[in-house]
């Protein structure tokens, strides 16, 4: 376990600076395009309004996407120019768990952005409720004071950040923190010279996406079985890259 934290360590610390950069360009640019909707609409309007106003979900996905070719792109350095990935699987441990340090890694990095992101939901809602209540009409007053439970129900991004109940949860939890597992398959695989593969799975987990994350709000049935996929695809293409990793496909 000593040696896995160590390994762990290693691949994280190789994350944290990019992972710096992108949650720090996020909060610039949110940050702007917040307080420019804010400037244009007034005191008189929900957060859940301003945000989606804003667009600083789409700011967010850019993140994300970011972080997502941040852990591909390690992955592959890790080939060039100094080779490191052969003294990672000459270490006293299994190939297996080479693989798990860096999913590991890259999943604390989705947590990191994750909570960044929430903190930023959470200064913009002190700023808009530190307004004046002598310019809110008395509908926004109350909204104000009202739990920011009731805000976040407005904006299906805020909704996606803050699930306001534990199936919710699951999908915010399989959809984004999958994605990085997909992503680090999707790697490994095109390393191994699979590249059908590797395209497939990336193809099946976007359409996946798109299809699934809107149905747990029209119908229980297939939200249930949407995610019931999700969690059977994710185990399978985990344990396909430990498999490449472990019988010495992925190579320079």
């Amino acid at each position: 376990m000593k040696r896995f934290l160590i390994l762990l360590k290693l691949e994280y610390n190789g994350l944290f600076i990019p992972l710096c950069a992108i949650i720090a360009a996020m909060a610039l640019l949110q940050g702007l395009l917040f307080g420019r909707s804010l400037q244009d609409f007034g005191n008189h309007i929900s957060l859940a309004t301003i945000i989606n106003a804003s667009r600083i979900n789409i700011v967010f996905a850019i993140a994300f996407v970011s972080l997502l070719a941040f852990v591909a792109l390690r992955f592959i350095m890790n080939y060039t120019p100094s080779k490191s990935i052969y003294a990672l699987l000459t270490l006293p441990i299994k190939r297996k768990h080479v693989y798990w340090a860096k999913l590991v890694a890259a999943l604390l990095a989705g947590v990191v952005l994750l909570a960044a992101q929430m903190l930023l939901i959470l200064v913009f809602n002190t700023i808009t409720s530190g307004q004046e209540a002598s310019v809110l009409g008395e509908y926004e007053i109350v909204r104000r004071n009202a739990d920011l439970y009731l805000t976040l129900l407005d904006s299906s991004f805020l909704r996606m950040l803050f699930p306001p109940d534990i199936y919710s949860l699951l999908f915010t939890v399989f959809g984004l923190f999958g994605s990085i597992s997909v992503m680090l398959y999707v790697t490994v695989a095109a390393k191994a010279g699979k590249k059908a593969s590797a395209f497939v799975s990336a193809g099946v987990w976007i359409t996946a996406l798109f299809l699934i994350f809107p149905l747990p709000e029209n119908t229980l049935f297939f939200g249930n079985l949407g995610l019931t996929l999700m969690v059977a695809y994710l185990f399978a293409t985990c344990k396909q890259g430990i498999k490449l990793f472990e019988k010495g496909e992925v190579t320079g």
